[in-house]
């Protein structure tokens, strides 16, 4: 998790100091920063709770329902 926190610190930084030299808007900066920031924490998040949550659970979350509501008429 530490490197994946390294990783994305590098990607930011990479992005700030592109943005100034090129002197990008602020509204810019702000799609491009925090885009990069809540990917971060979003895969941050991924590998703290990857053995409580798993793709299978959210879609059976999503899709759970709607299979229940079609196995009901058989």
């Amino acid at each position: 998790m530490i490197f994946i926190g390294i990783a994305f610190i590098c990607i930011i930084g990479y992005e700030w100091r592109y943005m100034t030299k090129k002197n990008r808007k602020k509204r810019t900066f702000f799609l491009v920063i925090g885009s990069a920031v809540f990917m971060g924490i979003c895969v941050e998040a991924l590998c703290f709770f990857r053995e409580q949550w798993t793709i299978a659970m959210l879609i059976e979350g999503i899709f759970g329902p709607a299979v229940k509501i079609l196995n009901a008429g058989e």
